[in-house]
């Protein structure tokens, strides 16, 4: 009888403990379920995440006090300490408010699975929707907006397009919400601006060679995350109308802009709808000269809508639907009238003097731009094979229309346009399992499928770059281990199977020199290029000590050379006989970051080989682009300090960013030479200063200086004239101040004015320096320009 009580009371207490524990719900500041939000109690190495309603519960928890740690992706940390009751689940509800400081530790998406940035081992920047909103006040230009936001990222062009806006001198992929914009078939170097930034919640810029997503991030990618529905009202939104206008004097310069968004909870269904339009005026320079139209933002048109809906199944099921529209028809009233350049002796003394428009039009010209579309099917299955697995899939859909301005190195003169497709199919998974208590294991395993199908023509319809149709199957496996709460070990590898299929076709006659010396048309008969590359990444972080969490990883990436690039230039007669390889870049970094309170520092360098140049180049002596050859050597560093005051009420900031890049010939290591202006960017510096004297009121100062970069000399050409070769000019220096300021008139009404280069500096963007020798991209920057708005929410 004594052994039977004392079993039943055993059995008893046991019962009482497993019922002790915590459950809840976790909102964000407009009541909103928060799904995957963890609750973790460190002290007893035991924790949860809530479900797609934001629930949570945490049992077999002892009776006691506890503090509890509340953490969600871009939000603030909660701890609190909560009393557990014995026998019973004590209920623990939070909200939590949106972090706007970057000091905070933020998580993000680097290996398609939620990670804390402070143990990634490798450099990524987030920009927040808080940096995102303020620079909105400037420019819709999210090319504008990254370069004075990351480090390591080139500066803007000053035009629609991004060629030469390179990622640490190497090639980099462009994506929204991990659906490839970027069509590297047929670089037409447009996928950075491909969504309005007012639908992004966040944008996640992974940087250095990485195996994660394969074909084109050679430097890295940029992913683009869109807005979800935030709020359990039937019906909330935001109003958001401006002006804008130069502010030196000129004509016709005004432009205008409309956003508004829908976002709500209907039952299970969950919503975010918006759309924008955008016209800009006639855009001028410092000195008040219209800016040369080629590739320009002046009389544009811009409409872009989007679209998300997210249906809970259950509680661990979820389905999501989203897309959107981004499109920019530019219809200018001026024709280009080109740059001139001297080059006066072998020292390399030259004049530049840059493009502009004057009145006019070309007969039959068609308004230029790009116009895209994507759509996406996303399932998702949680805490499956006994809650250690999570699944998602998604289905994807691509399309990317760009239209190109007139030239005149058509024989006969004429448009061309880039068209691309795709389709994609995303099975993932993500294991997690502990081995022992101070050990935890994460497997993100599964299989990228694509489509894609691309060509180059022209508006009247002749061919320029063939049909070429890509089939791509890609496996997959990143580990990351944990390790008594002090290292972080990531490892992964990749493996692309690509065969592309290519039609029949003839080359165009075409003069890249636009001199009327037109290659000869050249019939190629098709077929199919096949490649396969094997990725492999490794890293480590030391995570113990905040005041200093280093890391070192190297990691690989592969490109194919701009294959449209090189088909339209063809010679030989077979595609056979065109030898392609894929450009496989090593990278190895070092760098750290250090929290001190209110202070964050952090640190990188970096140093990664190409077999190939991962680009075209164009040859002199054949008057067209060839694939680049030689292998190249780039190395560089970044430093990145941001400080706020323990008020919050002022926040200061600053970047450095170097890289240089040298290449040689195949038989010859030791004959180095500097890599052009298109791959490596002059140094950059940015500095930033966020004032918030009152709640109603706070302003920001950016300011973005760019360094000198002379590394070339000059040639003589066949007629015995000094001149700088494509894409090798010096490039002068220079720095843009913008100012915004906003008002609160009350809890839901804002008024806004942002000032895009503050103190009206006449300049010429990089890009209109070191591509000065083709004389149709060199134009000046935008001189001070002001937009003036109201934001409602309601």
């Amino acid at each position: 009888m004594k052994y039977f009580t004392f079993l039943a009371l055993m059995a008893f207490s046991l019962s009482a403990f497993s019922q002790s524990g915590l459950k809840g719900e976790i909102k964000n500041e407009t009541n909103g379920p928060m799904a995957g939000a963890s609750v973790y109690i460190e002290e007893l190495q035991k924790g949860t995440t809530t479900n797609f309603d934001g629930l949570y519960k945490l049992q077999e928890i002892p009776p006691g006090n506890w503090r509890v740690a509340v953490k969600m992706l871009g939000y603030q940390t909660i701890e609190q300490m909560i009393e557990v009751k014995p026998d019973s689940l004590t209920t623990y509800n939070v909200n939590l408010q949106e972090t706007y400081g970057s000091l905070d530790e933020v998580v993000i998406s680097a290996s398609r699975n939620p990670e804390y940035l402070s143990e990634i081992p490798a450099s990524v920047t987030v920009v927040n929707s808080e940096k995102l909103r303020e620079f909105t006040k400037i420019s819709s230009n999210i090319n504008e907006i990254l370069a004075y936001t990351v480090p390591g990222l080139a500066v803007s062009t000053g035009t629609f397009s991004n060629w030469g806006q390179t990622l640490r001198g190497r090639s980099l992929l462009v994506m929204v919400d991990g659906i490839p914009q970027s069509t590297p078939l047929r670089n037409g170097q447009l996928g950075i601006k491909s969504i309005n930034p007012n639908d992004i919640s966040r944008v996640e810029v992974i940087k250095g060679a990485t195996s994660i997503f394969g074909n084109g991030g050679n430097g890295g990618f940029i992913n683009y995350i869109t807005k979800n529905p935030t709020t359990s009202e039937n019906l909330s939104g935001t109003t958001n109308i401006w002006g804008t206008s130069q502010l030196s004097s000129t004509e016709d310069a005004l432009g205008y802009g409309v956003y508004q968004s829908f976002s709500g909870q209907l039952n299970k269904l969950s919503y975010y709808v918006s759309g924008s339009i955008e016209h800009t005026g006639n855009k001028y320079d410092a000195e008040g000269t219209p800016l040369l139209p080629t590739y320009g933002f002046d009389n544009t048109d811009i409409y872009s809508t989007y679209g998300k809906l997210e249906y809970l199944l259950s509680s661990n099921q979820k389905i999501t639907m989203n897309g959107n529209l981004y499109k920019s028809l530019q219809d200018s009233p001026f024709i280009p009238v080109l740059a001139n350049i001297q080059v006066f002796n072998e020292e390399g003394d030259y004049s530049l003097e840059p493009g502009y428009g004057i009145e006019g039009s070309i007969p039959g010209q068609k308004p230029t731009g790009s116009e895209l579309v994507n759509g996406r099917l996303k399932y998702n299955l949680n805490n499956i094979f006994s809650g250690t697995t999570d699944f998602e899939t998604d289905l994807y859909y691509s399309k990317a229309k760009s239209i190109f301005f007139y030239s005149d190195k058509f024989e006969g003169g004429g448009q061309s346009v880039i068209n691309s497709e795709k389709y994609g199919l995303r099975p993932n998974f993500n294991t997690q399992f502990s081995p022992s208590g101070d050990m935890n294991i994460s497997l993100i395993y599964g299989l990228d499928l694509l489509r894609d199908k691309t060509n180059q023509g022209l508006l009247d319809g002749r061919l320029w770059v063939p049909n070429i149709e890509l089939m791509g199957v890609a496996p997959y496996l990143q580990t990351t281990l944990k390790l008594d709460k002090k290292w972080t070990l990531k490892a992964g590898l990749r493996y692309d199977d690509l065969k592309m299929d290519i039609a029949n076709y003839n080359t165009l006659p075409y003069s890249p020199k636009g001199d009327g010396n037109f290659n000869p048309s050249v019939s190629v008969q098709g077929g199919e290029l096949a490649f396969d590359n094997l990725a492999f990444n490794m890293g480590v972080r030391y995570i113990e000590h905040q005041e200093f969490i280093p890391y070192i990883s190297y990691s690989q990436g592969f490109s194919i050379a701009d294959l449209g690039s090189i088909l339209r230039s063809a010679r030989a007669e077979s595609i056979d006989n065109i030898q392609l390889e894929p450009a496989v870049t090593n990278n190895y970094e070092f760098g750290f970051i250090s929290k001190f309170n209110n202070l964050r520092l952090e640190a990188v360098g970096y140093y990664s080989t190409s077999n190939l140049g991962t680009g075209v180049v164009f040859s002199d002596e054949l008057n067209s682009f060839i694939p680049s050859e030689q292998p190249q050597k780039i190395f560089g560093g970044e430093v990145a300090i941001d400080y706020a005051l323990p008020s919050n009420k002022l926040l200061i900031g600053t970047s450095y960013s170097y890289v240089e890049g040298l290449k040689n010939p195949n038989d010859d290591e030791n004959n180095l030479s500097y890599v052009g202006g298109d791959v490596i960017s002059a140094p950059k510096l940015t500095a930033y200063v966020t004032w918030k004297p009152t709640e109603q009121f706070n302003t920001s100062l950016n300011v973005m200086s760019l360094g000198d970069r002379n590394r070339f000399s000059p040639f003589q050409d066949g007629e015995g004239n000094y001149a700088f070769r494509h894409t090798e000019f010096p490039v002068n220096g220079y720095t843009l101040v913008n100012l915004t300021a906003t008002y609160q008139i009350k809890s839901n009404i804002d008024v806004f004015l942002g000032i895009n280069n503050l103190l009206n500096e006449y300049y010429l963007p990089a890009r209109s320096q070191w591509a000065a020798p083709l004389r149709s991209f060199t134009t000046a920057g935008e001189g001070a320009n002001a937009r003036l708005g109201v934001t409602y929410n309601f």
